[in-house]
């Protein structure tokens, strides 16, 4: 009866500690399913402050233009043109109602953008780009590596989720400055440019109908300074696309 007992009590643990180990395991694998749904909002937000960051990087150094005519071409922008180094940037941000914490690394391919004429073969390169003084586009391209986990008092994560993404910016001397051109989960990157087009190599007539793939920047040049009419005549060479025409504007016939 003894021995009986015994068993029964022995087998009783057993399955409370095998319950235990239950409970725990479920609510570690609820854990890692947050902290993974916390990566892809953690990522976007980080992305979004690092363009910004480019963004009003690349405002502040645009040489306002003197008000009437302008008489000659923008200045380039050192940030479009191999002059300016883009830095590291690492973003730590609390999930509202959770212990844990995302930790977002965003790293620059180069440290500096290749210049747009310079026909450069480096990481962030791009073909048919539009280097009209008033668009100066270029690339950049960054690799986002990001850990969700609980938070240390210093603010380092113990990791329960992890991610890498390779994202390109498109940069130009224009409002907003930067914007995603192509992004892709870089477990297996197979490029840099993830879905980037360039546009130039799309250049419309005057006045066409965009098409669908189309991602040129067009930039209409008027003539209203001077005698006869520009309407005949092409832009400068270097005023790219050369298909769009000189108008009259708002100048006098």
């Amino acid at each position: 009866m003894l021995a009986q007992t015994l068993f029964l009590m022995a087998m009783l643990a057993i399955l409370a500690a095998s319950a235990v180990a239950g409970i725990a395991g479920a609510a570690r694998a609820q854990t890692v399913a947050a902290a993974k749904a916390l990566i892809v909002p953690g990522v976007e937000t980080a992305l979004g402050r690092y363009q910004r960051y480019v963004g009003a990087t690349i405002a502040a150094q645009i040489v306002a233009p003197p008000a009437g005519d302008l008489t000659a071409a923008p200045a380039l922008v050192p940030a479009l043109d191999a002059g300016t180094v883009w830095s590291e940037m690492r973003y730590l941000e609390s999930a509202a109602g959770s212990p844990l914490a995302i930790a977002v690394d965003v790293l620059p391919t180069a440290q500096t953008v290749p210049a747009c004429a310079a026909n450069d073969s480096g990481p962030d390169a791009a073909v048919e780009l539009q280097c009209s003084a008033f668009v100066q586009e270029s690339r950049l391209s960054l690799t986002l590596t990001s850990d969700v986990g609980p938070p240390d008092a210093n603010g380092v994560i113990s990791p329960l989720a992890h991610s890498r993404y390779t994202v390109t910016l498109r940069l130009f001397a224009q409002p907003p400055y930067a914007m995603v051109s192509g992004a892709a989960d870089a477990a297996l990157p197979g490029a840099y440019h993830e879905g980037d087009t360039a546009g130039f190599g799309n250049a419309l007539p005057a006045f066409g109908s965009p098409s669908a793939g189309d991602t040129t920047i067009h930039v209409v040049y008027a003539c209203v300074a001077g005698s006869g009419s520009c309407a005949v005549s092409n832009p400068a060479p270097q005023d790219a696309p050369t298909t769009l025409p000189w108008t009259n504007g708002n100048g006098a016939p």
